[in-house]
């Protein structure tokens, strides 16, 4: 029996990537730790250096794809410092952070893992829409409700972007900006 060769580089990282490729393509029953080894070319035994097991996998899998997303939705609240266009700019950001990446929005999204109260994009693009429609003079009551539309409305965008032909890639933000336009807040 021949040994894989040691991986030099980021195995964890690579394992992930993968990994999560393999569990768009295949589907997350057909994931194994010996599967994952076998995509990244390493020993069966490599994973077992960064995950416990495949629960282990899917759970920090999550945690990345979070923290990736999260460092981009505050990356654009560092950047947008224009109150009346920071809802806009973070609805194109969540948009084009899942057109880019459609893998990590069908992993997040459709095994039910994520507690919505407690997800860290949600909350802090619940925090920005509190302040800004408490800026604009909206009821207390009515926040909540316009706040869970804007989300709805950038979540179904996102999805339906990994779709072909839906979204015009020509200029893909003034197309996903025309869109969250189209609805007044």
């Amino acid at each position: 029996m021949s040994e894989k060769p040691y991986h030099h580089g980021n195995l964890k990282m690579e394992l992930l990537e993968k990994g999560l490729a393999f569990v768009d393509e295949h589907g997350v029953e057909e994931l194994s730790m010996r599967k994952l080894a076998e995509v990244c070319g390493v020993s069966s035994a490599a994973p077992y250096a960064h995950f416990q097991n495949k629960e282990d996998f899917l759970l920090q899998a999550q945690r990345f794809i979070t923290e990736q997303f999260t460092e981009t939705l505050q990356e654009c609240m560092e950047t947008v410092k224009d109150k009346k266009k920071i809802l806009l700019e973070l609805g194109k950001r969540y948009v084009l952070f899942f057109y880019e990446n459609p893998s990590y929005y069908h992993f997040l999204f459709s095994h039910g893992r994520i507690e919505l109260t407690e997800y860290p994009p949600y909350l802090l693009f619940a925090g920005v829409a509190e302040e800004a429609f408490s800026e604009m003079g909206v009821k207390k009551k009515a926040r909540r409700k316009k706040m869970l539309a804007l989300w709805s409305m950038v979540h179904g965008l996102s999805g339906l972007s990994a779709m072909k032909g839906v979204l015009e890639e020509d200029d893909l933000e003034k197309e996903i900006e025309g869109i969250l336009n189209a609805v007044e807040i």
